[in-house]
């Protein structure tokens, strides 16, 4: 943003010729071709005018990105574990939100790679939030078939644990058993509404088995909304942000 202003002319000089040409009926045919390539580095030349157009801008951003929305009691890590406090705190908060819109969703399932840093103990600022989901990722509500569901669980058994709120399982051996949903042992004869976010929904991290849900439905909601929303809940409620280690998922080793 900060590259010389000549440059910038230059570029916009070409477009708008090549659009005039473009217009023209005369036939054109290329006899020379030249590239020059312009580095923009520390060593550029500023453009004075083009930051002072900015910079209010980014004034405005830093403030906004800085501001201070809640505490945490202590850090929330996500070490590689089958549980983790900020896999637990993620998804607990994604389905305890979904579920304001959509009261139907039994559980909630994110991945460990989607999850992008940490909380630190203490002030927890707008950027943070940024950070932890940087993705435009939009909250959705997929109806799945038993066998669905099945193939879903074992995705979690085999990859020992992901975030997941509202299903409980112990794995061994990279399968899962006394699998539980909603607080009812999981049945394959039955349709369930799982909670996550377009990314999962379409097939993403190796879940393909997911974009063919008997019905999917949209919450309207991006999911770094959805945290915004829990961790302002909890601030004015004079709650902090917590999470435990409940058992959820329990990797058994004989």
């Amino acid at each position: 943003m900060e590259a010389s202003w000549k440059y910038r002319k230059a570029a916009l000089a070409l477009i708008f010729a090549t659009a005039f040409l473009s217009s023209c009926n005369r036939r054109l045919s290329v006899t020379k071709s030249e590239y020059t390539q312009y580095g923009i580095d520390a060593g550029t030349e500023q453009d004075s005018s083009a930051i002072r157009f900015y910079l209010p801008y980014k004034q405005k951003m830093e403030a906004e990105m800085s501001r201070v929305i809640g505490q945490t009691e202590e850090a929330l890590t996500k070490p590689s574990e089958p549980e983790t406090l900020m896999g637990n705190y993620f998804a607990d908060a994604m389905l305890t939100e979904g579920r304001k819109k959509e009261p139907a969703a039994q559980f909630t399932l994110a991945t460990k790679g989607g999850l992008r840093t940490t909380f630190p103990k203490g002030n927890i600022t707008v950027s943070n939030v940024f950070e932890l989901m940087p993705f435009e990722n939009e909250v959705v509500i997929l109806k799945l078939s038993g066998e669905n569901v099945q193939k879903l669980i074992d995705f979690i058994a085999l990859k020992n644990g992901q975030p997941v709120s509202g299903i409980r399982m112990k794995i061994r051996d990279n399968k899962a058993y006394e699998v539980t949903i909603a607080g009812e042992p999981f049945d394959s004869q039955k349709t369930y509404n799982l909670l996550t976010y377009d990314y999962l929904a379409d097939g993403g991290d190796e879940l393909s088995f997911l974009s063919n849900p008997i019905e999917r439905r949209d919450v309207g909601i991006k999911v770094r909304e959805a945290i915004l929303e829990n961790i302002n809940d909890l601030t004015s409620q004079g709650k902090k942000i917590t999470a435990q280690l409940d058992g959820r998922i329990v990797i058994v080793k004989d």
